[in-house]
């Protein structure tokens, strides 16, 4: 079973909605952990804050993925993108996961 509801419903785009509700989840959780206020944290991303509180509060269908990745690195997030091939008999999905920080 997939996680991502929007391919449940049956949606347009459904992958693309998942990913950018999982980086909007990261980046509020990156300003909750930095201690910012969405005033300081808006200024960090080059935004306002009006155009954050929108965002954090799911109004981001026209925030590009890209610019959420940017936000996330300004707030000193990684990303990785990782892709391999599917399992034998099943179909290509999209997962969204904490990078595992590897041993020094």
């Amino acid at each position: 079973p997939t996680r991502n509801v929007w391919l449940q419903l049956g949606l347009p785009d459904a992958e693309e909605h998942y990913l950018k509700a999982e980086l909007v989840l990261r980046l509020d959780k990156a300003i909750k952990a930095l201690g910012l206020t969405q005033r300081a944290a808006a200024r960090r991303l080059h935004a306002t804050q009006p155009e954050l509180s929108k965002i954090l509060r799911g109004k981001f269908s026209e925030v590009s993925l890209e610019r959420l990745m940017r936000f996330l690195t300004a707030l000193g997030q990684r990303i990785e993108i990782k892709i391999g091939a599917a399992r034998r008999g099943e179909s290509g999905e999209v997962v969204v996961g904490d990078i595992r920080r590897r041993a020094a």
